[in-house]
């Protein structure tokens, strides 16, 4: 027998096994508690589904021009540095030309989502303001929200740059005009004396197009100090003009020389009048502050001014001064031709600010303007009878700029202004290099009347005689001879000079005797007398002998002609 076999059944076992009674199952009546697990877990679910539902926040979509930095499913959208949503998706729009990112919002923000709310990327930039965003070196980039007003909307346009100024930034916008943007940009500081409170939102065509609107944003507190009569003007790092006046260079801040600027200034502000200028409020904007000092003479009186010479250098805005003060400026330059003397003439329009004249005991006779005015009489007619005359002068002998001088010139003849134009005439006088042209010219043409060919003839035949004369034979032939006298005289000279040396030793000898005899006679004698007399005579004769000597060196052509010389042929 195997051991794995299975053991053997007995038979007597069997009774046994079949002697146990069966078991009844009874069903029992009433809930039970285990049917409470489902119906808890099924109220659980409910409730987390519908609390899920509840606070799930809107979904929105934002279109950008490209996707640096968006990833789905970990970029956040922020507000005030704090997450309120996530991006859900990244995708391309139908045309591929943008990109468009779903996000989920917070349920708490569904109601600020209105049309004007704002959208853009937060990621490391460099401006003129200064590096921004480079929190986002560590924690990666996001899309900062700024919520606005307006109807409820889901769909909105990404920005491609930050704002410069967020909606609950303390300030208040105002609006500039002006007819050329120049160096300035978005960015562009907004300073007050010398100190930043703003800068340039945005620029754009104004309606007219013909001008530029500059939204530009001023903080807090300093736009208390925007009053209705301020004045903006551009700023630049570096301006250089060349006038009347020379070279004028100017170097403001380094922020101001890259991205340009605008200044603005109260006038008396300690004392100004006027109200704090509302947002939004538009002011003109001035080119430079000399601009803004020129504005401040409203009363502009146009004048014509007749020149006949050359007006190269004088240029639309050179000075009308008189002794050196500003008293207007030039606005027109044109050609124009007289048909009653067919002849060219410049006019040359000016302006002439009588508030820069101040008058005192009278009412200024210079407030009649326009050309009606012509009519009642000229406003400048009392000082043109006292010889008031324009005269174009160079104001920059480095630039050759000129200017219109006015000035009193007495003695000029009288001026009849004409009645027929359209603004008043003032009367004109050359230039000082126009009058010394002219003069130049008179002196040219004096000189080219003169016969220059007789002149000529004359000169030449002087030329011609005196060549003959010098070339004659007769002229030679005395040359020779007076060669050959003066050698003779030289010889005679020689000879003299040696018996005058004899002679003189002679004389010497012969004092000297009569020294020793004049020693040894009496004094006051006869003798001694006659002696003395003749040593005085001996002395004066070698005197002369030693004077005929010395001219005769000098002269030896005295022998044969004389002291008188030889006598014209």
């Amino acid at each position: 027998m195997n051991e794995n076999d299975p053991p053997a059944t007995h038979p007597e076992s069997q009774p046994a096994q079949d002697a146990l009674p069966d078991a009844v199952v009874e069903p029992r009546r009433g809930f039970s508690l285990v049917w409470l697990i489902p119906v808890v877990a099924a109220l659980i679910g409910g409730w987390l589904a519908y609390k899920t539902v509840n606070e799930k926040g809107p979904l929105i979509t934002v279109s950008f021009h490209e996707g640096s930095g968006l990833e789905a499913g970990k970029t956040q959208l922020r507000y005030k540095s704090l997450e309120v949503g996530h991006v859900k998706s990244v995708r391309f729009s139908e045309d591929l030309s943008h990109v468009i990112v779903t996000a989920e919002m917070s349920k708490d923000v569904e109601s600020h989502l209105g049309a004007h709310s704002r959208f853009w990327v937060v990621r490391p930039r460099v401006g003129l303001s200064g590096v921004s965003g480079l929190e986002t070196v560590v924690s990666g980039s996001f899309v900062e929200v700024e919520f606005g007003d307006g109807e409820p909307a889901r769909n909105f346009t990404g920005l491609e740059e930050p704002p410069n100024i967020t909606k609950d930034t303390p300030g208040r916008q105002y609006t500039l005009s002006t007819t050329e943007l120049g160096g300035l940009q978005d960015g562009s500081p907004v300073s007050f004396r010398g100190i930043p409170v703003g800068e340039i939102l945005n620029h754009e065509l104004a309606e007219d197009k013909e001008s530029l609107s500059l939204h530009v944003f001023v903080n807090a507190p300093y736009d208390q100090l925007v009053h209705t009569e301020s004045r903006f003007w551009k700023t630049g790092g570096f301006n250089v003009s060349v006038g009347a006046q020379g070279v004028n260079v100017k170097m403001d801040s380094l922020l101001s020389f890259i991205a340009g600027g605008v200044a603005f200034d109260t006038p008396d502000l300690d004392t100004a009048t006027g109200q704090i200028s509302p947002a939004g409020h538009r002011f003109k904007l001035f080119d430079s502050f000399e601009q803004v000092a020129e504005s401040s003479f409203t009363l502009r009186n146009p004048y014509i001014l007749y020149f006949n010479g050359s007006v190269r250098g004088l240029t639309p805005g050179a000075p009308v001064e008189f002794h050196g003060i500003k008293v207007g400026v030039v606005t027109d330059i044109r050609l124009d031709y007289d048909s009653a003397t067919e002849r060219l003439r410049i006019p040359v329009v000016v302006n002439i600010e009588p508030e820069r004249v101040t008058i005192d005991g009278g009412q200024n006779e210079t407030s009649v303007t326009t050309a009606p005015a012509v009519q009642q009489g000229h406003p400048l007619e009392k000082l043109i009878a006292q010889g008031l005359r324009a005269q174009l002068k160079t104001g920059s002998l480095l630039t050759g700029q000129l200017f219109v001088d006015l000035d009193f010139y007495p003695d000029q003849p009288p001026f009849h202004p004409s009645t027929e134009g359209t603004y008043p005439e003032l009367p004109t006088m050359p230039s000082t290099l126009e009058a010394f042209q002219n003069t130049a010219a008179d002196l040219l043409a004096e000189i080219k009347k003169l016969p220059f060919d007789r002149i000529g003839q004359e000169v030449l035949g002087v030329v011609e005689g005196s060549n003959r004369l010098v070339n004659a034979p007769e002229i030679h032939e005395a040359v020779v001879t007076l060669n050959a006298t003066l050698k003779d005289l030289q010889k005679l000279s020689r000879s003299l000079e040696r018996q005058v040396t004899s002679v003189g030793g002679d004389a010497g000898k012969t004092l000297h005797a009569a020294q020793e005899a004049l020693e040894i006679a009496e004094p006051g004698s006869p003798l001694l007398v006659d002696l003395a007399n003749t040593l005085e005579e001996l002395s004066a004769a070698a005197r002369s002998i030693r004077a005929f000597t010395d001219y005769l060196e000098r002269h030896p052509e005295a022998l044969i002609y004389g002291k008188s010389g030889p006598k014209p042929r």
